[in-house]
């Protein structure tokens, strides 16, 4: 399920970060007055989409008369040179929106086609693909969409979701075998432990919960 508000929050700062309601570029452009242009996005290599809202969104903040047809959707294999969407709207708005609306599809699409590719790797395997919480300030929520578009399964967004005890955690606790939950009262949450060696996993399993 997307979160609306967040995809609005994180592209007006996207566009309050980039100046686009005061693109200086608007004074070359102002003798076009509201001039309506249609613009083509067309793929340059072969990727899986992401970030088709906030695309939109980059566009709608600006001027909400912009309008879109896609050609597809989120998660979709696309080919080199396939036209993607078509759009509509005033020269101003769409020259003034379009790199923030670029930056995020770009970014995401890349994740999302990496992602895929992992996939693939491990694809004659049991292995199951997670994400991580190493992801940039302010994008996790994108990154993580991307992710997950891309086939993975997200892993805990953050570090309320579930308790996982790393190496740094292990070091000051003196080890696996002194991992206590006994201050921990909910049952919905996951309990993980990193292990480095295959001889670390009895002790990870039968650590008190």
């Amino acid at each position: 399920m997307l979160d609306k508000s967040l995809i609005t929050k994180n592209v007006k700062n996207s566009l309050l970060e980039d100046e686009a309601s005061n693109d200086l570029s608007k004074l070359a452009l102002a003798k076009t007055g509201t001039k309506t242009i249609n613009a083509v996005l067309t793929a340059k290599e072969d990727c899986i989409i992401s970030g088709i809202d906030w695309f939109n969104e980059s566009f709608i903040l600006l001027d909400s008369d912009v309008e879109f047809n896609w050609n597809c959707n989120d998660g979709d294999s696309i080919k080199k040179g396939a036209d993607i969407c078509f759009i509509t709207g005033k020269a101003q708005s769409i020259l003034s929106a379009e790199r923030t609306a670029l930056n995020f599809l770009q970014f995401m699409s890349g994740i999302s086609t990496k992602t895929k590719l992992y996939l693939t790797l491990v694809s004659a395997s049991k292995i199951q693909l997670l994400d991580t919480r190493k992801t940039l300030p302010g994008l996790r929520y994108e990154q993580k969409y991307s992710t997950r578009i891309g086939g993975a399964k997200n892993h805990r967004f953050n570090l309320a979701d579930g308790l996982m005890l790393k190496d740094n955690h292990l070091k000051i606790l003196g080890g696996i075998e002194n991992v206590s939950y006994d201050h921990i009262k909910s049952n919905e949450l996951f309990y993980e432990i990193e292990v480095k060696e295959i001889s670390e996993i009895e002790s990870a399993l039968n650590s008190k919960s």
